[in-house]
């Protein structure tokens, strides 16, 4: 009786087995069924390459590993509508039918090429970077992240760099990884991404402003400072990084001096940014060098006649020279008629200097009001109704009053 049974299971084992490895056959035989080169009953192969993975007795199964491999090849190429997840499935599929055997041989030898194999990883490859990229630009960071890390199993395995060739190297991959856990404010993932594209020797300066930028967000500014003098140690000329070292300075209240030097430094790299000279004008104000200042100020504009920052700081750089006119003004006695004559003289021509500026400025600002994109400055409108009112253009300072009371 024991040994019946034991035949009955064996038997039964067989059976098993044979079934599982007919899912396999069955699962090629769907997959070749097409017309006009077009795969006709993939979905049918998908099932039963599925059965055939999903049991013990094949799962690991060459023969199983090299039709699955080009049956959801066959998926992420013209049914992605069948798996979502196909990509996932295909490299793991080429990868395992690149296992070896104990004489160094892929174990799919008999069947497909190890080129054939290799060239369908590289599809996968590409496949997982463009549709990370479509799952970023549908705000599904968290699958992107997956798809972009999934890439790295592949890479060690592109013998012929064929990834290389469409710029899918991890320099690209770390930088899109940083790019998703950005959208999801996951930091440490942030720093850990760009760590490793540094650690890599990275040729992108931009992954030393993006570090920076972290550090700067956690409000470590010492930290930011560090990457972007790193970087800037790496691309000397990378204006961006200049510019945001001067930043990370006044931030961090480096000596005027020091951030004059280097906004000067990147004047000498970039003399097309008005931006630059705004801001050396205003270093340069604080030292009392008030004609440097008005020349960065009037070079600004030299670039950007329409730049609101250059009008206004330079109506305001000749309305602050004339402070200390005034106060000499308030405190000459009344009988020294000839210095408070001089004195006048010299505000009212200071004004006359500031006035064609804060016009342009507050004219500019009346634009972004028309457009929806800005407010009126009120401080300036009263100001500039001031300035015509001392020099005697009565109507035009009425008119900013009138403009003025209608936005209280």
């Amino acid at each position: 009786m024991k040994k019946i049974i034991l035949s009955l299971l064996i038997s039964s084992i067989c059976f098993v087995s044979f079934s599982q490895s007919k899912n396999v056959q069955n699962a090629y035989n769907a997959f070749r069924q097409e017309k006009d080169n077009v795969k006709t009953n993939i979905s049918e192969a998908k099932h039963f390459i599925d059965l055939a993975h999903q049991h013990e007795s094949t799962s690991n199964d060459p023969k199983m590993w090299n039709y699955r491999a080009q049956i959801y090849l066959e998926i992420i190429t013209n049914h992605s509508e069948l798996d979502e997840n196909a990509v996932f499935e295909a490299t793991e599929a080429h990868i395992r039918c690149l296992d070896r055997d104990k004489k160094g041989r892929i174990v799919v030898r008999k069947w497909t090429r190890e080129e054939d194999v290799l060239n369908g990883l590289v599809q996968c490859g590409y496949n997982l970077f463009n549709s990370g990229a479509d799952d970023y630009n549908n705000q599904k960071f968290k699958n992107a992240i997956n798809k972009y890390n999934e890439i790295f199993r592949i890479i060690p395995l592109d013998k012929d760099n064929l990834l290389k060739r469409g710029n899918i190297v991890p320099d690209a991959i770390y930088k899109n990884l940083y790019l998703a856990s950005l959208q999801l404010e996951d930091v440490e993932s942030q720093i850990e991404y760009l760590q490793n594209s540094i650690d890599l020797n990275t040729n992108d300066p931009m992954v030393y402003y993006y570090m920076s930028s972290v550090y700067s967000k956690k409000e470590e500014l010492q930290n930011a400072l560090n990457y972007i003098q790193k970087g800037l140690a790496q691309f000397p000329s990378e204006i961006v990084l200049i510019n945001s070292e001067i930043d990370l300075l006044m931030k961090m209240g480096s000596s005027t001096e020091d951030i004059i030097s280097k906004l000067s430094d990147a004047i000498d790299l970039d003399n097309s940014n008005e931006i630059l000279y705004i801001i050396r004008s205003q270093m340069l104000a604080k030292t009392g060098n008030t004609t440097d200042a008005e020349r960065d100020l009037l070079e600004a504009l030299e670039i950007n006649s329409e730049s609101a920052s250059a009008n206004n700081n330079l109506a305001s750089l000749y309305l602050s020279m004339t402070e200390p006119l005034v106060k000499e003004l308030n405190d000459t006695h009344y009988s020294k008629s000839s210095k408070i004559s001089s004195l006048e003289g010299k505000i009212e021509e200071l004004h006359k200097k500031a006035l064609p500026f804060l016009i342009k400025y507050t004219n500019i600002k009346s634009k972004e009001v028309e457009a929806g994109t800005g407010n009126y400055d009120k401080s300036a409108l009263n100001t500039l109704a001031t300035i015509y009112y001392g020099l005697g253009m009565d109507k035009e300072s009425t008119d900013v009053r009138t403009l003025l009371n209608s936005l209280k």
